[in-house]
């Protein structure tokens, strides 16, 4: 065994099982605030409930100072203290409002995207991510063009009195249609998604950095005044990517974070880590991953699903972003497959996975059959997720 895993003072993991947890929840790049994370757990765990067996109470949200607000569920005999981060106000701050602003912030990124031949490189590894990557620049750019072209094609070859009115009511249709577009497909979304996260892996959004390092403030708080037999940091989507820096943060302050005291886990949900760790700028980030991946006392766990394009689906994501691992440890993160496919009966799922929104959501929402992958038993039930997910379960590779 590496000396850097030693074999004293191991997390804590109660055999009778988790009493109670502490959950700190990093979304993903949506400006929807806690109160809508508050009602989706709270209607989606009661609907789960039949399937798992688990007696869900989900209490009130309240504030937890002006980084979190937080809620209790409770599930028999096990209570878990449940917090929501907030960074919806910096989403929000970084979102644009229209298609120009849009066009303004997305051609620079795709600009560095073509640089980087990160579409070519994800090809290489998850074909559905480069295609996700790739579609919503080329609609909005297709799109533009071809409204702009018809306008003027309009304007010059129909008399005025008829081409003005013709060229605008095309732009006006095209951006309309646009918009429909966006709500069918997202693209717009993925756009804004882009947008924020390839500026800050190259330093340039320090208001975030500062919100990571509050947050690992306001955690490693938390956890000493804490009784909890197991604390878990739960990034979805771009909240995977930034629980990194996150949890290297918290490690600064907690240098024994999972070694001693409780139980210590990252869990990861629909993992988008490729998207920036790829990326020629993005150096600081994959030294935090390899920070994180070697920690001997966090426990990660990457859960992914295949149909999800708007991830980067069960692969290393340290191998592929050329990080090498110490010998000798446990591989982190350890992966573990979301068949999706399984969750609903078929004419059920024939619907569901034409919304790329609802597969990337499907993490934390409930399904109507049970599998072996269950958000609200990972996060409001009994067993640990060392209980739940031992140390040599296979990973898919």
């Amino acid at each position: 065994m590496s000396d850097i895993y030693p074999a004293e003072n191991p997390p804590r993991t109660p055999a009778a099982g988790v009493r109670k947890r502490h959950v700190f929840y990093f979304s993903g790049f949506d400006p929807r605030g806690p109160a809508h994370y508050h009602t989706l757990y709270g209607e989606q765990g009661k609907l789960h409930t039949p399937l798992n067996g688990l007696d869900l109470d989900v209490g009130k949200r309240r504030r937890v100072g002006k980084l979190a607000n937080a809620w209790t569920v409770t599930a028999g005999d096990t209570e878990t203290e449940y917090e929501f981060l907030r960074w919806d106000d910096i989403i929000r701050n970084r979102w644009p409002k229209n298609e120009w602003q849009l066009l303004k912030s997305a051609v620079p990124v795709y600009w560095v995207f073509l640089k980087a031949n990160l579409v070519g490189r994800l090809l290489k590894i998850a074909w559905p991510s480069a295609l996700t990557v790739s579609y919503p620049i080329i609609a909005f750019l297709g799109l533009l063009l071809t409204g702009a072209f018809l306008a003027v094609a309009a304007g010059i070859f129909l008399p005025l009195y008829l081409g003005l009115p013709l060229a605008a009511g095309i732009l006006v249709g095209t951006i309309f249609l646009g918009r429909w577009l966006d709500d069918r497909f997202r693209s717009f979304w993925l756009l804004r998604v882009y947008g924020a996260m390839q500026p800050w892996a190259y330093g340039k959004m320090p208001e975030l950095d500062e919100r990571i390092r509050e947050f690992a403030d306001h955690i490693a708080e938390r956890i000493k005044g804490s009784d909890a037999d197991e604390i878990l940091v739960v990034g979805h989507s771009v909240g995977t990517i930034l629980t990194v820096p996150l949890v290297v943060e918290l490690l600064k302050r907690e240098p024994e974070l999972g070694v001693r005291g409780p139980a210590f886990g990252l869990v990861s949900l629909g993992n988008c880590l490729p998207l920036v760790s790829l990326l020629p700028g993005s150096g600081k980030l994959r030294e935090d991953l390899k920070t994180v991946a070697t920690a001997p006392g966090v426990r990660w766990l990457d859960f992914s699903a295949r149909r999800d394009g708007a991830s980067v689906t069960q692969v290393d994501p340290l191998k592929v972003s050329g990080i090498s691992r110490p010998e000798g440890i446990p591989v982190r993160p350890q992966q573990f497959p979301v068949r999706i496919v399984k969750m609903f009966p078929p004419d059920v799922y024939a619907v569901i996975k034409k919304d790329i929104f609802r597969i990337h959501f499907q993490y934390i929402m409930a399904g109507e059959l049970l599998t072996d992958y269950d958000f609200f038993a990972i996060t409001a039930g009994p067993m640990s997720l060392a209980e739940r997910f031992p140390e040599n379960a296979i990973s898919p590779a």
